[in-house]
Parts: structure tokens; C-alpha cells; sequence
């Protein structure tokens, strides 16, 4: 039995087909830690592939396709970013973010939500995704050496915000 193919004029035969199968829940999950929202992740792996698809005979190592999603997720949510950097004031604060199927981390992600957008994707990019720093950097559109600050007051930020999390389990007791 022949498989329909998942994307539009597809033949089902098509390995872009098979890795976006294959790995569709580990780039919700990295692109949820970069957007801090399930929607908004949804929206930037859907765009970052639709913006690949049309390149991907031009992939020569199909290995190399999760990379190149990966570049094109961080590319799109930097310049989104960059487009809408203001922030909206409310008097009441909003609920935490929505984790996707299967996440349990919320700490984690609530943590990596109170980071500024360029530190958050850093970290995710070197820890999460397992990146080599050189690797983030060039993912970000930086130095080695802004990526490494990005890094440094990410984890920084990261550790506070855990301090104070143990701070107020403490006084609870």
C-alpha cells in the first residue's frame, strides 16, 4: 500500500516526507524552547519547514536536514523577534506557557521563558540540542564570543531563578 504523502505534491516516497515523520516531536520540542509558547512553536517549526521543503533536493547529505531546519527556526524566531521586540504592559500576569504533548518539564520551561529571546535560543541550542558552541553561534548570526555571553547569563539567569525557587520551597516548610 502506497503512503500519501504529508506535504502538498508529495509522492510519499520522499525522505524530507520520512524525516519530518521521524522528527517532528524532538523539533516541537527544541522550538518550543525557544518560543516559550506551543502555539507559537508550532508556527515556527510549520514555517521553518515550509521554508526548507522547497531547498531540499539542494540538501546533498539528507543527514544534514534536521540542521538545516534547526538554522532556519532560530533564523525566523530572531527575526520575528527583532520585527515585535516591544513589549505589550498588562496589569494581571498571564498564565505560564502551554507545554506540548508528552513535555513535563515545566519547570524548565518556565525557567527558560523568563530568559531574553537570544539567550533562551542559545541555551536551548547548546544544551538542549547538544550543539558545539561554534555551531550556536553561527545559528544565532554571531560571534563565538557574543554566543558564549549569551550562554553566560542564560545559565546565570537560570541558576537565580532555581536559587529562588528553592528560596521560596524552603520558607513553605
Amino acid at each position: 500500500m502506497k503512503r500519501e504523502s504529508i506535504l502538498p505534491g508529495g509522492s510519499g516516497s520522499d525522505p524530507f516526507d520520512e524525516f519530518v515523520v521521524a522528527r517532528y516531536q524532538a523539533l516541537l520540542r527544541g522550538a518550543y524552547l525557544i518560543t516559550g509558547d506551543v502555539h507559537d512553536a508550532r508556527d515556527l517549526l510549520h514555517d521553518a519547514l515550509a521554508q526548507v521543503y522547497p531547498k531540499r533536493s539542494t540538501i546533498r547529505d539528507t543527514a544534514a536536514t534536521e540542521g538545516y531546519v534547526r538554522r532556519t527556526m532560530v533564523r525566523t524566531h530572531v527575526s520575528r523577534w527583532r520585527r515585535t521586540r516591544r513589549e505589550v504592559l498588562t496589569s494581571a500576569l498571564p498564565d505560564g506557557p502551554a507545554a506540548p504533548e508528552g513535555e513535563r518539564d515545566d519547570q524548565l520551561a518556565a525557567a527558560l521563558a523568563g530568559l531574553p529571546k537570544r539567550q533562551r535560543a542559545a541555551v536551548v541550542l547548546r544544551y538542549y540540542l547538544d550543539l558545539p558552541v561554534a555551531q550556536v553561534a553561527e545559528e544565532l548570526g554571531c560571534s563565538v564570543p557574543t554566543a558564549k555571553t549569551h550562554l553566560a547569563r542564560g545559565i546565570k539567569a537560570l541558576r537565580q531563578d532555581m536559587e529562588n525557587v528553592r528560596e521560596l520551597v524552603g520558607r513553605e516548610r
